[in-house]
């Protein structure tokens, strides 16, 4: 009995330690902040790109047409973004056409990076490209996509 409340106890202060180590990350913008067209996909399932259809990097999504110009559609994919919560800027802004993003799960705060570039079609027509990657672990579970296909659902 004994040895189980210790073994508990040194249980619940490596999560506390692995949970305040995890909120203390730098986000490091030479590291996370990509072109989602160019940056190499990771060998491990944590990550989700959408690109426009004619893009030859290797895409789990298509990114759909919006019909408003690129620095509006960066505007709002912005402001859908900051609403979700967690939610940072890591490097560029919707203004220079590219920026990544950083969300952070609710509980232990595990950092997901979010590339984003605003790709103008015509003056009245805009697409995306898309690239949400987990920090930490070698699975996320579906979280990148699911992030991913709801905030696109958001602004269509």
């Amino acid at each position: 009995m004994r040895l189980g409340l210790i073994v508990l106890g040194v249980l619940a202060a490596a999560i506390v330690i692995a949970a305040f180590l995890i909120r203390r990350l730098k986000h490091d913008a030479d590291m996370w902040h990509v072109d989602p067209l160019t940056a190499p996909t990771p060998s491990t399932p944590n990550s989700y790109r959408v690109v426009p259809a004619e893009s030859a990097v290797d895409a789990d999504g298509v990114a759909p047409a919006f019909d408003k110009s690129a620095q509006d559609l960066a505007a709002a994919f912005d402001r859908v973004a900051r609403e979700g919560g967690r939610v940072d800027v890591v490097s560029g802004s919707p203004e220079d056409g590219l920026v990544t993003y950083v969300q952070s799960s609710a509980l232990f705060a595990f950092p997901d990076y979010i590339s984003v570039k605003f790709i103008e079609i015509n003056s009245d027509t805009s697409t995306l490209a898309v690239f949400s990657r987990s920090r930490l672990g070698k699975n996320d579970l579906g979280v990148n996509k699911k992030r991913i296909t709801a905030w696109l659902k958001q602004l269509s």
